[in-house]
């Protein structure tokens, strides 16, 4: 695949996507490990009724900090019918397609909704309000919200890419399309920003069928995209996130805590599957005076029995047919 401008033979449709029959499946886990404390909501004055955070299994006073080691995860699937637009150039006679302008929401506008988890590992400890045992060495999953993700875009960069078309025997032509991008991914996770938008640039590529027909084209394209990344976290380390941990021993109960720590990197493994069907209607030809595609001496005829007049032949729009217009009818000549 390579970018390149039209070729003169090219045919040029306007595509949108066909929301309705077309899928897209993200599928996120994400993993941010911290450790930090944890302490009890306990205020003498304004929280005298809170939960009390003790070290061992008994004994002890007072509202102590109970180390930790953990990991935020966010993980699952978000299933959608994406919306979105390109412009396909389709060379027949030189078995090339050309993409450009491409601009998906895989989304398709909705937002997307993930659980959010505290996976919490810590040192033996007990409470009291409520009075609970909680044994070290034990990893407890702890819900604490979702993850929103409210864009999730593609966004074509730089001039149409050209790719080869393969015909096959029922009629239809094959291609792949390597098309640059910039992704917009738009995350909160419990009311906090997790990616701003900021454009990441990359590759999406398209396999895909075509079929041409006077005036339309449809394609059906399958995508699969995987990535992989750790990136540093470079934030100040948080302080008093309320945690709801449910009591161990007895079970059934919720004790009261406050959470702080340091987050200092953070995995994501994202992919995208999807099965996008694509309807498209070619561009108008401004000299095909009668309609058939085609510019020949049918629209020549049209144009010269008008000449000097308005309307049918007034190719370049300024009211009267012309010399103008005789120069671009001739220019799209088929």
């Amino acid at each position: 695949m390579i970018a390149s401008n039209a070729s003169a033979a090219e045919v040029i449709f306007n595509c949108a996507i066909v929301s309705a029959t077309s899928t897209a499946t993200q599928t996120t886990d994400m993993s941010a490990p911290f450790v930090g404390a944890l302490i009890g909501n306990y205020d003498a004055t304004t929280m005298p009724t809170g939960t009390r955070t003790i070290p061992g299994y008994f004994g002890g006073s007072g509202n102590n900090a109970i180390p930790y080691t953990a990991s935020f995860v966010v993980a699952g699937d978000i299933v959608s019918h994406p919306v979105g637009t390109l412009t396909l150039g389709v060379d027949s006679a030189g078995l090339q397609v050309r993409v450009s302008n491409l601009d998906f929401d895989f989304l398709g506008a909705v937002p997307g909704v993930l659980a959010a988890t505290v996976n919490i590992n810590y040192q033996t400890f007990h409470t009291v309000a409520p009075n609970s045992i909680y044994p070290g060495g034990v990893t407890i999953p702890v819900p604490v919200g979702d993850a929103v993700v409210s864009q999730f875009d593609a966004v074509q960069t730089g001039k149409g890419i050209v790719g080869v078309l393969l015909p096959q025997k029922n009629g239809t032509k094959q291609f792949t399309i390597a098309v640059p991008v910039n992704y917009i991914i738009v995350a909160t996770a419990i009311d906090q920003p997790v990616s701003d938008g900021t454009p990441v640039p990359g590759i999406l590529t398209l396999i895909g069928v075509l079929v041409e027909s006077t005036g339309t084209v449809a394609l059906a394209i399958d995508i699969s995209n995987s990535e992989n990344a750790t990136q540093p976290v470079e934030a100040e380390p948080f302080l008093d996130i309320p945690l709801a941990l449910p009591t161990v021993l007895p079970s059934g109960g919720i004790a009261n805590l406050l959470l702080s720590g340091d987050v200092t990197s953070l995995t994501v493994a994202q992919s995208l599957v999807a099965s996008i069907d694509i309807a498209g209607v070619r561009q108008p030809m401004p000299a095909d005076l009668n309609g058939d595609w085609l510019v020949n001496a049918m629209d020549l005829s049209l144009l010269l029995a008008n000449w000097g007049g308005s309307g049918v032949g007034d190719i370049t729009g300024d009211g009267i047919v012309s010399a103008q217009d005789l120069s671009l009818l001739l220019a799209y000549w088929s």
